[in-house]
């Protein structure tokens, strides 16, 4: 047990000190900030049409993996007992 314990002690710290290296680093960040179009209907460029356009199928997918890990949460949280099956 405690070595799966130092090991999620581990990864944490690697996560923030990689987080604090990208923050703190000498990372080139802009001066000021730039504008993303969101959604531009004359020339198509933007995240909205980008997204939807080019990664359709995956964001479909996405979704409906989204729908049933909720259905399947609520499901778990409805039972009465640990390890009953059913509502």
């Amino acid at each position: 047990m405690r070595l799966r314990e130092f090991s999620a002690v581990l990864a944490a710290a690697d996560l923030f000190a990689v987080m604090a290296f990208s923050f703190l680093g000498t990372a080139s960040w802009p001066q000021s900030p730039t504008s993303v179009p969101v959604y531009n209907s004359t020339s198509g460029h933007g995240i909205a049409n980008e997204m939807f356009d080019s990664f359709a199928i995956a964001v479909v997918l996405i979704a409906i993996l989204l729908g049933a890990a909720m259905i399947g949460g609520v499901y778990l949280a409805k039972m009465d007992e640990p390890g009953k099956v059913g509502p």
